[in-house]
């Protein structure tokens, strides 16, 4: 969440923000002021009711030295204690009211987003390679997936539904070796490998995405304050909550591996095949740092994705999202869409996005900083590798005429150096 300090310093800054968006209302900013400055009188109050104890409590002391009778002296400072009590519960109250409505402020966003009012607004800004070229008719992947007999999704919908998969043979040994392939590389940039939980606690999870978002998307386990994760962030962004990092060890960067559950309720588009499905695998960049670095480190994971997609030999663009489309996180925010033949358009792989010190505060993440102040860090996060998109990417991109799959060149050492995907 933004910095109250912020709200009440500049009021009209957050205002004129929250109009770069997309159907904000900007009367929460009156409704959270409002809240503070009970918030704050509260405050006051507390603060006298305290002075008034410590006062008491001296003088108390002091009569006790000499000799005096206090009893009457500890009934007041019994009543002053209940006081305090009474209002340190009113204040709580108060505060967590504030904070409720904090959270739905967005971030502020970074000068440089574009300006939009959804996906229609947001700008490529780069391209890699080129479009495959076929003297063929293409088929999609749930074709060459029936022709290869790479996954069954009747049976899956038999005795799981809609959405769910099994695959098999070739492609589940491509998925295997992909997640091996990007594990490997961002490894050997310096990213520690991080298997996460599958399941988080609301606080946890609260703290990481906005939950009147995403309630409707993630699974709850029954009876137990416990959801399934739909990617691996807010499980990387939990490891350090309410931690206070060494800063010499900063940036920590992790690549965290997770199975990913999202219901896609009420979703019609991309019902066939494995494109939108109910679980899928994940590799996911996440990167605590200092301010001064989290710019430079958006650019590091954006590229990062880059060169994966590149050395899969796979046509993508960068997109840079717009004001109506960025969500309410991230300050500034990165797409990858791969071109996907069969559907002859771009489809998003990657996103990569830059929080700075929103997602921390309400992690309540800090560094020591060289003056010995507590700073909050900054967070980054972006998709290194989504398993079942990627798969539908580099077998489109790369079918040959007969069905097969020629394989990226990157990927053979993986399949014994082999060139295609099944060896007739």
């Amino acid at each position: 969440m933004i910095d109250i300090k912020l709200l009440r310093e500049d009021p009209k800054a957050v205002i004129k923000d929250l109009k770069r968006r997309s159907g904000v209302d900007t009367d929460i900013v009156d409704k959270i002021l409002k809240v503070d400055a009970k918030f704050r009188e509260e405050k006051g109050e507390l603060d006298k009711l305290k002075a008034a104890k410590n006062k008491e409590s001296k003088a108390i002391a002091k009569v006790k030295k000499d000799g005096g009778d206090i009893k009457g002296q500890l009934a007041k400072v019994k009543g002053i204690s209940l006081e305090i009590s009474n209002k340190d519960t009113e204040l709580k109250q108060i505060e967590e009211k504030r904070d409720t409505l904090l959270m739905k402020i967005p971030n502020i966003l970074d000068p440089q987003v574009p300006k939009g009012a959804d996906e229609e607004g947001n700008k490529p800004i780069r391209f890699s390679l080129e479009k495959p070229k076929f003297d063929f008719k293409i088929k999609n992947h749930q074709e060459l997936c029936e022709l290869n007999d790479w996954f069954d999704l009747e049976q899956a919908a038999k005795v799981s539904g809609a959405r769910f998969y099994y695959l098999k043979k070739e492609l589940a040994l491509l998925q295997v070796n992909l997640y091996a392939y990007v594990l490997n590389k961002l490894v050997e940039k310096g990213y520690t490998a991080m298997d996460v939980p599958p399941m988080l606690r609301r606080d946890s999870l609260g703290r990481s995405v906005s939950l009147d978002d995403f309630e409707d998307v993630i699974y709850k386990i029954e009876k137990e304050d416990l959801y399934l994760i739909a990617t691996a962030e807010p499980a990387l962004a939990a490891l350090h909550q309410d931690q206070t990092l060494n800063p010499n060890q900063l940036p920590l960067k992790y690549a965290g591996l997770s199975t990913c559950f999202r219901k896609e309720s009420g979703v019609t588009k991309d019902s066939k095949g494995i494109f939108r499905v109910h679980n899928f695998n994940k590799i996911e960049q996440f990167i605590f740092c200092k301010p001064e670095d989290s710019d430079k480190l958006h650019d590091e994971i954006i590229a990062n994705a880059e060169e994966i997609f590149k050395e899969l030999e796979i046509h993508f663009r960068v997109v840079d999202i717009c004001t109506g489309d960025i969500g309410s996180f991230a300050a500034r925010k990165y797409d990858i869409e791969a071109w996907l033949p069969a559907q002859g358009k771009y489809r998003e792989m990657v996103s990569a996005s830059n929080y700075r010190d929103y997602g921390a505060r309400r992690l309540n993440t800090r560094y020591q900083s060289e003056d010995g102040t507590l700073k909050l860090v900054h967070t980054l996060n972006s998709t290194a590798i989504a398993l079942t998109r990627c798969l539908i990417a580099i077998i489109e991109t790369h079918q040959t005429k007969d069905g097969n799959v020629k394989l990226p060149k990157v990927l053979r050492p993986y399949f014994g150096g082999r060139k295609h995907l099944v060896n007739r």
